[in-house]
């Protein structure tokens, strides 16, 4: 089975399993963040805010799950990730650069559409932070995604693209197999999917030097 977004229904069980193969999460190393940045500040990222009460409640059910074991998303920056476009410059110098031509074309493709139904599913992990699975039933988040594919852009993404919404990421390295087991408890017991209908579409720049802050820069 296909979801919306062209994922194979089976990519969530994929990632679970996965999980459950390693021996320890993937905290951020030494000097991750100064490599990364390269002494850039802002990055953009166009995303999805959630809003949905029974979101915010299964986000926060997960994160007393696992309770230290991972640095917690607020419930006010819930969002899916709609698509990365690297550090804003007037001129692209390094390969994850976006140009504000690119960010603008792409504001003014994405004006005006309506909100993407999903499905809010069950909690999992990557190695690097848990989640909550988001599918596409509708293709909506597809074509939000085609809209965004401007000329000229490039996502900045080193996996395939599979929408979720992160719950906490892990702060440092640890045993997989004891924050496996509280997943799968939830996992065992989440209920059916929760359908949101409301997320707003909204540009996001990062502060690089410390990544949990959020803020909007378009729409104001």
């Amino acid at each position: 089975m296909l979801d919306g977004d062209g994922l194979d229904g089976d990519a969530f069980g994929d990632s679970w399993a996965r999980f459950c193969a390693l021996e320890r999460t993937a905290g951020p190393s030494v000097g991750a963040i100064d490599d990364w940045r390269r002494g850039r500040e802002r990055y953009a990222v166009w995303a999805l805010r959630l809003r949905a009460p029974a979101v915010v409640t299964r986000m926060a059910a997960v994160a007393e799950r696992l309770g230290a074991s991972i640095v917690r998303v607020r419930p006010d920056d819930a969002h899916v990730t709609a698509w990365v476009c690297g550090f804003p410059a007037a001129i692209a110098t390094f390969d994850d650069d976006v140009t504000d031509g690119i960010l603008a074309a792409q504001r003014a493709a994405v004006a005006g559409r309506a909100a993407p139904r999903l499905l809010i599913g069950a909690p999992n992990a990557f190695a690097t932070c848990a989640f909550l699975e988001v599918h596409d039933p509708h293709g909506d988040l597809a074509a939000l995604r085609s809209a965004l594919a401007v000329p000229g852009a490039k996502e900045v993404r080193f996996a395939r693209y599979q929408p979720h919404v992160t719950v906490g990421r892990f702060d440092a390295s640890g045993p997989a197999a004891p924050i496996a087991r509280a997943i799968g408890a939830l996992r065992a017991d989440v209920g059916a999917p929760h359908p949101v209908g409301d997320g707003r579409l909204e540009l996001i720049e990062l502060d690089a030097r410390a990544p949990d802050r959020l803020t909007t820069v378009w729409p104001r």
